[in-house]
């Protein structure tokens, strides 16, 4: 099967948060009101055309505005930190170990700031 773009990615957190507004609005969880903000910040954030590194860091971004959103977040946060987190701390210590420490430092900054550039295969 092959990788998903960040295009594809994008649609299913989409779609993921029509499936969530309707069962909170269902529920009487949630006033249309509110559903239409969230609606709208989903929109205005996440963009047709990012690159996996943008979407990441929109995704991430989301739920700041949209608590309610955190179920469809966490899962993409979590994937975040396994594929990029622990691949950084594994170069920071490993250039550690053989003297670049300007190198570890930047690293180390980079991911603490989600400024690492992922590619389609860190993400898949």
């Amino acid at each position: 099967m092959p990788a998903l773009t960040p295009d594809d990615i994008r649609k299913n957190i989409e779609l993921q948060v029509v499936e969530l507004l309707k069962a909170k609005l269902a529920e009487g969880k949630m006033t249309e009101e509110r559903s239409m903000v969230v609606s709208n910040i989903v929109l205005d954030t996440l963009k047709p055309g990012m690159t996996i590194t943008e979407l990441y860091r929109a995704i991430m971004k989301m739920d700041d505005a949209c608590p309610e959103l955190s179920p469809i977040v966490l899962p993409f946060a979590k994937q975040y930190e396994e594929q990029v987190t622990q691949k950084a701390t594994a170069a920071v210590e490993n250039y550690i170990r053989i003297g670049k420490y300007d190198a570890a430092i930047n690293l180390a900054q980079k991911v603490t700031n989600q400024e690492v550039e992922l590619t389609q295969k860190t993400s898949s």
